[in-house]
């Protein structure tokens, strides 16, 4: 568990950073406020009022786990400002006793374990919910025209059944590379994104659609080979099954990352934020887990994903963030 500690006095906070590390991974820099990687925050009044906004974006960040601050003061708990009482969630005095200290901290942090964990039983819920539904659905027409096709012997309910057979593996498999993404680690190493974009279009069944490539060959980033070529996939994979006739596809730079753009149809404002949660889809044949393998791929490598319109109206998807190696960086750019 990290514990951030922001107060005022350098003395008090180098002392309580001691009597800390040997229990905790502690952080005294304002920095992490941004980051915001960190399980309980120590602040005092002065830092309280000074940093109030950042606590409570991300207070908000964190719901539905709880995220715990701990205010120190140097007089009675029943002088202290009610406003500050609003956000802090136990307030001890000063001078700081670790044995009782230790015990609140404690507290505190076994309660955000238990809301993660919370949280993360509703996300299974929710994901297990989903896939029984999807499912269920090409089982039943499997077995429905399974059983008509030996009635009749006739081979249009023959290849009803295949083709919702092979939905059910392609769910299965989405499923699979979805749950990796979680917890499998990244294997970092320089690779060429054009090299990886032009392999993960010619391994996809893409019908009339066109692919076209800005990047340069030469154009290196750190990322994991494999996540990138699936990350690629699936991207390619969203534009085909949503438009239908030609179609082209372009992959270029920008200034600190990636585009995959299309001339589709586009993805209306109202859907932007949905399209990455898991079973979403306005497609009635795609998965719903497309996109959320994209942006969990993103998540692993520290990259964010965001959609908006191409320059021809159509879908597009950057990825920022990205490391270039040796020098090599995109330039600015769109489709």
């Amino acid at each position: 568990m990290r514990l951030l500690i922001l107060l005022s006095h350098e003395r008090n906070s180098r002392i309580l950073a001691e009597k800390l590390t040997p229990y905790y991974d502690i952080c005294t820099e304002n920095s992490a406020l941004t980051s915001g990687e960190f399980d309980l925050c120590i602040v005092d009044s002065n830092t309280l009022r000074r940093f109030r906004s950042e606590l409570e974006a991300h207070t908000r960040a964190e719901e539905p786990v709880f995220l715990p601050y701990l205010l120190v003061v140097n007089r009675d708990v029943d002088q202290v400002d009610t406003a500050a009482l609003e956000l802090v969630d136990e307030v001890i005095s000063m001078p700081i006793v670790l044995e009782e200290l230790a015990p609140r901290l404690k507290s505190l942090l076994r309660t955000r374990h238990l809301t993660w964990e919370m949280s993360e039983r509703d996300q299974v819920e929710e994901m297990a919910a989903t896939i029984s539904h999807d499912l269920r659905n090409p089982l039943n027409v499997a077995r429905g025209n399974l059983e008509l096709g030996r009635e009749t012997n006739e081979d249009e309910f023959f290849e009803t059944t295949a083709d919702a057979l092979d939905r059910m593996s392609t769910l299965i498999d989405d499923l699979l590379s979805f749950a990796k993404q979680e917890y499998a680690t990244p294997d970092f190493a320089p690779v060429s994104i054009a090299d990886i974009a032009t392999r993960s279009w010619d391994l996809l069944e893409t019908g009339d659609a066109t692919f076209h490539l800005e990047l340069d060959d030469d154009t290196v980033i750190v990322a994991d080979p494999s996540r990138l070529q699936e990350l690629f996939s699936n991207l390619f994979r969203n534009a085909c099954e949503h438009n239908d006739g030609q179609l082209t596809v372009t992959v270029g730079p920008l200034s600190d990352g990636f585009f995959v753009a299309d001339d589709g149809a586009g993805i209306p404002v109202a859907d932007r934020v949905s399209v990455f949660e898991t079973g979403y889809s306005t497609n009635t044949d795609g998965t719903g887990f497309g996109l959320p393998i994209v942006k969990r791929i993103c998540d692993a490598h520290s990259w964010t994903v965001s959609v908006s319109d191409s320059t021809t109206g159509g879908a597009q998807f950057d990825i920022t963030g990205v490391q270039f190696i040796d020098g090599v960086s995109a330039s600015p750019g769109g489709e």
